[in-house]
């Protein structure tokens, strides 16, 4: 596979150098709490926790998945082993020639981290909330990590439903370290001796980019605080999920975001969906971000038709394009006429045709592969879940 794993590198490169310059700006302004305080009305509610303690991101950096102790210093309820009810607790202490006034066995409690205070304010979130919640931090949600959960989805009702989403997540694992990777830094347009600065602004909106000399200067390694968003959870269908592509402050493509499904009503409604993200997007979004050319996505009520922001990524080749490529993106242009391109899938065909299913490179982690083996799924998950006990033990 090294000639296809060559092949894939140099594509993207093609892709990546035909890009403008990304710089960190950009990347900040996409962060939720950049964003969310000027659309929050009509986005989803959430609750941001901020900043995340330090030995908190050091735990979701750490190798391995495990759950970190509960408030109370003890495993998370969800991963205790059971009791077994036949089990002679004082016959086992003789046989192990355990008696009065020796020292119990240590329990391995004290290398496992735990944070009760963080675990305090995210229960109290998901009570604020509703009672069920989703994850994500400053950029990223851990929608790779959705098939580790029972349900197979982002909802969480309990600690350790985020910890455990959160900790399984390589896209979490990117915005912890890699963030601001190929970007430029930013041109400092502050006043100076009384006057404005005259600013130069990149192709892809009006973020200031650095000049050649001031791109050897350091770039962020990570932002200065994470944050950890809690989201009101509702059962969004992922049919009228959409990612919307503006470039130079018009919106040129819409795309279904589950791409991997077909939805027999959806080809109907593509019309309806054109006109309301459209006047969504021109009554509540134009003018007011800060750059000129983003993705965002949005969901519609497929009751009342109502369009909701859910969020804001960087026009760029880290955010994915779904039923577009990012060359057609590059190359659009409104021509004078404002009409954005609309994507649906139109067939199951077509739908079967995806080369792998969404996240499928993200899905399962190294590990896990090989501590699968090849069994059936079942033995897999009791495998897997055996593992999970153990780091907690």
């Amino acid at each position: 596979m090294p000639f296809l794993e060559e092949l894939l590198d140099t594509e993207a490169s093609r892709t990546a150098a035909s890009f403008p310059p990304l710089s960190v700006r950009a990347i900040q302004n996409c962060a939720f709490s950049s964003w969310y305080p000027k659309f929050s009305s009509v986005s989803l509610k959430s609750i941001v926790i901020s900043p995340l303690p330090e030995d908190f991101i050091d735990y979701l950096n750490a190798d391995g998945v495990f759950l970190p102790l509960d408030r109370n210093g003890q495993p998370q309820p969800s991963y205790e082993r059971p009791v077994d009810s036949d089990y002679d607790d004082e016959s086992d202490d003789k046989a192990e020639g355990i008696g009065e006034g020796d020292e119990e066995p240590d329990d391995g409690n004290e290398n496992i981290p735990h944070f009760p205070d963080l675990e305090q304010q995210i229960m109290d979130a998901i009570e604020q909330l509703g009672g069920a919640v989703f994850p994500k931090m400053n950029w990223s949600s851990p929608r790779d990590a959705a098939w580790i959960t029972m349900t197979n989805t982002l909802k969480c009702d309990s600690v350790s439903d985020v910890f455990l989403l959160l900790k399984s997540s390589d896209f979490i694992s990117h915005d912890l370290s890699h963030a601001f990777e190929n970007c430029v830094p930013d041109v400092d347009t502050g006043e100076r001796d009384g006057k404005e600065e005259p600013v130069e602004k990149d192709a892809g909106g009006t973020v200031d980019v650095a000049s050649p000399k001031e791109m050897n200067q350091a770039l962020p390694s990570r932002p200065e605080h994470f944050e950890l968003v809690l989201r009101k959870w509702y059962d969004m269908l992922p049919s009228m999920e959409f990612r919307c592509f503006v470039t130079d402050g018009q919106l040129l493509a819409i795309s279904q975001r589950d791409h991997a499904n077909y939805y027999d009503f959806l080809p109907a409604l593509a019309e309806d969906i054109r006109s309301r993200i459209t006047n969504f997007y021109n009554e509540k979004i134009r003018g007011k971000f800060p750059d000129e050319s983003f993705v965002f996505d949005v969901y519609i009520n497929k009751s009342n038709r109502k369009v909701w922001l859910v969020d804001f990524n960087p026009f760029a080749p880290t955010t994915d394009s779904l039923l577009f490529t990012w060359e057609e993106l590059l190359s659009a242009t409104s021509d004078g006429n404002p009409t954005a391109t609309v994507r649906i899938v139109q067939s199951q065909q077509a739908a079967s045709s995806s080369l792998s299913p969404a996240f499928g490179t993200n899905r399962l982690p190294r590990d896990a592969i090989d501590l699968s083996n090849g069994v059936s799924i079942a033995e897999f998950a009791e495998r897997f879940r055996r593992e999970v006990e153990a780091a907690v033990e």
